[in-house]
């Protein structure tokens, strides 16, 4: 072993504490990328793997009716690899030991109990039989929320007629990774599920022999979406058709896919925040090593050793704590990656997800924290490699102390003998100092962002649920209905009040840009309904025209005052050019709004009501869900208390979990920058500590020149932490808002109270370890040889 090389062990060793304190920092940044990079990689395989093996479609279409004839002239069309026409009906599933009508979505099978697209994944049980009309298929977490195996029966109400229904088999689709029910905007696996019944028989039950209401379609490589689209469109509008569509307007593709683009903003927001404060560590530390070893670095180069070999030396001291924080952040990466991953599984339905490491992600990893280590080792190799032999093993300047703003500030504010030591090794060192404050700042920045999430969840909450949904319940009909359909729901006993509501579906276009929507719009005197800006305003319906959210005005580009084309999809598809009223802000989807009348104008139907909104005694909930079970034009019904109590336990989960990463993560940054200050302040002013025992100080005196500077550091810390927090929570919020969730930036005071107690205390007890090495100083050894 080389002799450079003896050195570079016993320095590591000598200084191990400060080295894992940078490797803990490094290792941070190393588990939040292999973390958010394998759990981004491990789901985005999963889903291609999943699509591609079940045939997962291109583009979807729906239509009232249409023959089955229509598939071959869709298959015809240019750039259609393949094409398959089912039906979809929705069901009303009756549990017995439930007052609450249960909602499915029942999709058909081919004569062989399979499909040529979105295939079927058997988990178990077998595929429905031919001439076996009650046979099912059920999705496979709904199974396992209602307790359902093979050989169990279901009632169901299928297109008016009551139906048996016998559970052959359990099974997935990659058309149902996240399954939602109409209107829901999470799923609940135990009020809503996805059943698969052979063709033959959901034809006879649904009164639709060689009859299709869905096309799904793969396109072929290279071939142009939205000319298949347009073509598909022309196609089915004489039968009813809504407009074709692809992935991305698919539900369940668009939520796995805005889960993937929060993980994805994850790794480009998080881990250069402690890369950041790596480098300013790296830095640091060398720097002063360099300074204490400056007549060492003299010595060796007097024995003949190049630049090169010592630049080389201390650049292996950076390369050697990065590879350690490689490997204590690959580890810690992939822990917390299987816990998000077991997570994810819960929500997505996969028929396998499993946290799969590329060596790619563990290669990045580390030339991140090799870089950044590196990055922080340049400046004092510059110093050490520019360091003439002659210079180095001559003793260094002294100080030079002389009164300063510093001074004359503590002498006006009467700070003792102690405090003028304070502030002036603070003004002596302000770069360093300014690295301290920086470095404590940013883990508390990091930490009130993430713990500002919990309050724009709550407030997306509180304004979705509570102010805005002001109802109990939710009726959903089987189709829509004249206003007659009220009266039924107000005659049953413990309705106190009955709203319709009613969302059509439409095309909206400006220039080329286009986008489905659905126009959705209440009654004028609605209480139970209500449009709710991000500053908490209740916003009235305009009187003619639309309003737009901001996300969908934004993908129109249209601003309020100009018009846009309103295509209606399905029924008599309409087109009009209405105006834009006015643009709101708002927390969920991209939607758009419009007066009754202005909608039946759209629409031109005698049928305006699409659900309604109910107010009950809460007393006869049972006794109402009963009723509303009962009635043939009910599809089901909807909760808001379950609603909310369901979102609220997936934000729970998922943010209980980002808490404590997180709240690690910070505590590892402000550890890793208080121990490394206060080691290299011993360092510094042990023979000032000594001399001050000598002369009569008290321990706890001497103690308080450590202590004291770096409780000033941490407190100054605080407000800069909170500024920074601020926009790193705006930066955040932005990057992981999407289509169809935008969260508010709505901190409270109590985040960033939690921010700042985390850090003060991991910053203080850190500062405590350290300060026992002066209540245990050998003033003998210090005084004799300064380090």
């Amino acid at each position: 072993m080389k002799a450079l090389d003896r050195k570079l062990l016993r320095d590591l060793w000598h200084m191990r504490g400060q080295a894992l304190a940078i490797a803990v920092v490094l290792a941070a940044a190393t588990a939040t990328f292999v973390l958010s990079m394998g759990v981004h990689r491990s789901l985005t395989a999963t889903r291609d793997a999943y699509y591609a093996q079940n045939l997962f479609a291109d583009v979807f279409a729906s239509m009232t009716r249409a023959p089955r004839s229509v598939v071959d002239r869709v298959a015809a069309v240019p750039g259609v690899a393949r094409v398959e026409g089912s039906i979809q009906q929705y069901a009303t599933l009756d549990f017995a030991d439930r007052p609450a009508p249960v909602r499915a979505l029942i999709n058909s099978l081919d004569e062989r109990g399979q499909s040529r697209l979105n295939r079927l994944v058997l988990r178990s049980g077998h595929l429905p039989r031919a001439g076996e009309p009650g046979d099912v298929v059920i999705d496979e977490a709904f199974a396992k929320a209602n307790g359902l195996r093979p050989g169990a029966t279901l009632d169901a109400l299928i297109y008016g007629s009551k139906e048996r229904l016998t559970v052959v088999g359990i099974g997935l689709a990659p058309d149902y990774i996240y399954a939602l029910a109409p209107g829901d905007i999470i799923p609940d696996d135990r009020r809503f599920g996805v059943l698969w019944m052979g063709e033959k028989a959901l034809e006879a039950a649904t009164d639709r022999t060689e009859a299709i209401n869905t096309l799904s379609l793969l396109l072929e490589r290279g071939a142009s979406e939205a000319d298949v689209i347009r073509k598909i469109d022309a196609i089915l509008a004489p039968y009813g058709g809504t407009g074709a569509y692809g992935r991305k307007d698919h539900v369940s593709h668009a939520f796995l896919d805005n889960e993937l683009m929060q993980l994805e903003a994850m790794t480009r927001v998080i881990p250069p925040v402690f890369l950041l404060v790596s480098t300013f560590l790296v830095y640091i530390v060398l720097s002063r090593m360099i300074r204490t070893e400056r007549t060492q670095i003299g010595l060796i180069k007097a024995f003949g050793y190049s630049d090169w070999a010592i630049g080389w030396h201390y650049l292996k001291f950076a390369l050697v704590v990065a590879a350690m924080a490689t490997v204590l952040g690959s580890a810690a990466g992939i822990w917390m990656g299987r816990a998000m991953t077991r997570l994810y599984a819960q929500y997505f339905r996969f028929p396998f997800l499993e946290y799969h490491m590329a060596p790619s992600v563990f290669l990045l990893a580390a030339g991140l924290a090799i870089g950044a280590a590196a990055l922080g080792a340049l400046g004092g190799m510059r110093a050490a490699v520019r360091l003439a032999p002659a210079v180095a093993m001559s003793a260094p300047p002294p100080p030079v102390y002389r009164p300063g703003l510093t001074e004359r500030l503590g002498e006006a504010a009467g700070v003792s003998a102690i405090g003028h030591m304070i502030l002036r090794h603070i003004a002596r060192w302000p770069w360093r100092s300014a690295i301290t404050v920086t470095g404590v700042a940013l883990s508390m920045a990091l930490l009130f962002a993430t713990l500002q999430f919990l309050d724009s969840s709550r407030t997306m909450l509180d304004s979705f649920f509570f102010r805005a949904q002001r109802q109990d319940l939710t009726v959903t009909f089987t189709e829509p209905r004249a206003e007659q359909a009220l009266f039924a729901l107000a005659q049953v006993p413990g309705v106190i009040r009955v709203e319709p509501i009613r969302a059509v579906p439409v095309k909206l276009g400006n220039a080329n840009r286009q986008e489905r929507a659905a126009i959705e719009s209440a009654m004028p005197q609605s209480q139970l309904t209500m449009r709710i800006d991000s500053d908490g305003q209740v916003l009235a319906l305009p009187p003619a025209g639309l309003m737009l959210s901001r996300q969908l005005a934004d993908k129109l580009a249209v601003r309020a005052g100009q018009r846009v084309r309103v295509e209606l999809l399905g029924g008599r598809r309409t087109v009009q050019f209405l105006p834009v009223v006015s643009v709101v802000e708002e927390f969920i989807g991209e939607r758009a709004y419009a007066s009754d009348r202005t909608l039946e104008a759209i629409a031109r139907d005698a049928a305006p009501v699409g659900a309604a909104l109910l107010r009950i005694d809460p007393a006869q909930r049972d006794r109402i869900l009963t009723a509303l079970k009962a009635m043939p034009l009910v599809l089901g019904v909807s909760e808001r208390d379950a609603a909310l109590q369901k979102f609220e336990e997936m934000i729970d989960d998922n943010m209980v979990t980002m808490l404590v990463f997180y709240i690690g993560f910070a505590s590892a940054i402000a550890v890793g920058v208080v121990y490394n200050s206060a080691r290299i302040l011993f360092s510094e002013r042990a023979h000032e500590l000594a001399t001050l025992r000598v002369l009569g100080y008290h321990r706890s005196e001497v103690g308080i020149v450590l202590i004291g500077e770096l409780a000033l550091l941490v407190v100054l810390a605080v407000p800069v932490g909170c500024i920074m927090g601020y926009w790193l929570a705006q930066l955040m919020t932005a990057m992981f808002s999407s289509d169809l969730f935008r969260l508010p930036f709505a901190p409270s005071r109590a985040s960033y109270g939690w921010a700042a107690l985390v850090v003060l205390g991991a910053g203080m007890l850190t500062a405590l370890v350290v300060a026992r090495r002066v209540l245990h100083l050998d003033m003998v050894r210090v005084l004799k040889g300064r380090d």
